[in-house]
């Protein structure tokens, strides 16, 4: 064991983790945090009363060891909840996972005509000419027809992530689109097809006072364990010897020493640091930021389930989401938040408008939506992840590659998580990165990245119910 501690930059799910695998182990650790409070992307803020969500987190896994941890973590204030989700398109609620009695009623016959004329062109096409898959719109359009294509995927997914979707890698599509065409879907709403993904799981478990309760948990956790934390710190650069980092400088001009580092910082800035050279490489790697309307309401709940997608490209946000779907103490009684999520880069009109110039523009919308919010708000705040999703761009492998080669030539450096590995991650394969990288630090292994990467991501169905423990 080293005499200098383990430095674990960000104290978001992979960071935290690491840093519980270490402290458990009996190795000193120090967590480097930019926020005043855990959880990363995984934060609650409170307001009067008024909690919300850095998005729309829960706790979905098929690994039944980190059920059984969290479990005993949190004890009684892990709830069990179960998922209601609506797509709002064309003025219509439509459930999802999607129900065959639900679009009967509701899509007109020509939409339904269009779309299946348009999956069988698509299907004949790819028996008798196959062309290449390299885009999102590539693998929506053979998967499911242009129409269907034009008037859900294309306008979703080009508000989502800034870009048109021929722009976007087919990589995307086959990890967060859990049906595989639009015969799948049918086979599933005739009954004649089991099984589904995780993005569908209804049931769920979910910290009383919001993901965040989480992670102060855990902070008070290994704080009783000795591990050192530095909140509102910042890192700004390495100190080397050789190939190895010996300290990590702080904003405040501190250097910290270290014998080892686990980073969860967004990998470009982690390999600019080491490698300046890189920087063009690291420029075209970027994220998509995500502003949330956070809007404390009088009165009922607001909605009928626990989000809302919204597919029309015409509206401002991409979801609507009710914390008090997730937990009753989200709010105080009788009360209710609205959490509407406006994807946008950092910069932006939308990134900088006045909160309550937003909100004007955000009632009229949700009084076309039917959910009016207007007479009803208390406040508003606006809370911010300017690296909220890692845009896979049709070059993003290459580049990605280029970067984590650099990471590796670093022996006692381990990069992990959403951002220290620009990958699409849900929590829990997050926080199993983090554990993964304090394992590699207990047995002496080299700090490299593939392992971390080889993590699969369970896209496997897994309803949390009370016999998981």
């Amino acid at each position: 064991m080293t005499t200098s501690p383990t430095l674990v930059l960000g104290g978001g799910p992979a960071g935290l983790c690491a840093a519980w695998r270490l402290a458990e182990a009996g190795h000193a650790v120090e967590v480097v945090e930019t926020e005043h409070q855990p959880g990363g992307l995984c934060m609650t803020v409170e307001r009067d009363g008024f909690r919300f969500d850095l998005g729309g987190h829960r706790l979905i896994s098929s690994r039944a060891e980190w059920i059984d941890r969290l479990r005993s973590l949190m004890g009684p204030d892990l709830l069990e909840r179960e998922r209601r989700s609506r797509i709002v398109l064309d003025g219509q609620r439509f459930a999802y996972p999607l129900e065959a009695r639900d679009l009967a009623g509701k899509l007109p016959l020509g939409t339904v005509a269009r779309a299946g004329a348009g999956y069988l062109g698509q299907a004949a096409a790819r028996k008798l000419r196959p062309r290449p898959v390299a885009s999102f719109e590539d693998w929506t359009v053979a998967r499911f027809g242009r129409p269907l294509y034009d008037l859900f995927f294309g306008p979703y997914t080009e508000k989502l992530w800034g870009l048109p979707p021929s722009e976007l890698s087919a990589d995307w599509a086959a990890q967060r689109i859990s049906l595989m065409n639009l015969g799948d879907v049918a086979l599933r709403l005739a009954r004649l097809r089991r099984g589904g993904s995780r993005t569908c799981a209804r049931r769920y478990l979910y910290p009383r006072h919001g993901i965040g309760m989480l992670f102060e948990r855990l902070l008070e956790r290994l704080q009783g364990l000795g591990v050192r934390f530095r909140l509102g710190a910042t890192a700004t650069g390495l100190e080397r010897e050789g190939e190895r980092i010996t300290g990590v400088q702080t904003a405040a001009g501190e250097v910290i020493p270290c014998g080892q580092v686990i980073s969860t910082i967004p990998l470009q800035a982690l390999a600019t640091a080491l490698e300046p050279e890189v920087e063009a490489t690291a420029r075209r790697l970027r994220f998509r930021g995500v502003r949330f309307l956070n809007v404390a309401l009088e009165g009922p709940p607001l909605l009928d389930g626990t989000w809302y997608y919204v597919a029309d490209g015409s509206f401002t946000m991409t979801r609507v989401q009710e914390p008090l779907q997730r937990s009753p103490e989200m709010a105080p009684a009788g009360h209710t938040g609205a959490m509407l999520e406006i994807p946008c880069d950092p910069g932006s009109e939308l990134w900088e408008q006045d909160d309550q110039a937003l909100l004007r523009r955000i009632e009229g919308e949700m009084d076309t939506l039917g959910l009016p919010i207007r007479d009803r708000s208390l406040f508003c705040f606006s809370t911010r992840a300017a690296h909220a999703y890692p845009v896979y761009s049709l070059t993003y492998r290459r580049d990605r590659q280029a970067l984590l080669d650099v990471i590796d030539r670093v022996p006692n450096l381990h990069s992990v998580g959403r951002q220290g590995l620009f990958r699409y991650v849900f929590m829990d394969t997050a926080m199993e990165m983090g554990w993964q990288a304090a394992g590699d630090v207990i047995a002496g292994r080299l700090g490299h990245t593939s392992r971390a990467m080889a993590i699969d991501q369970d896209n496997t169905l897994i309803e949390i119910t009370a016999t998981t423990a």
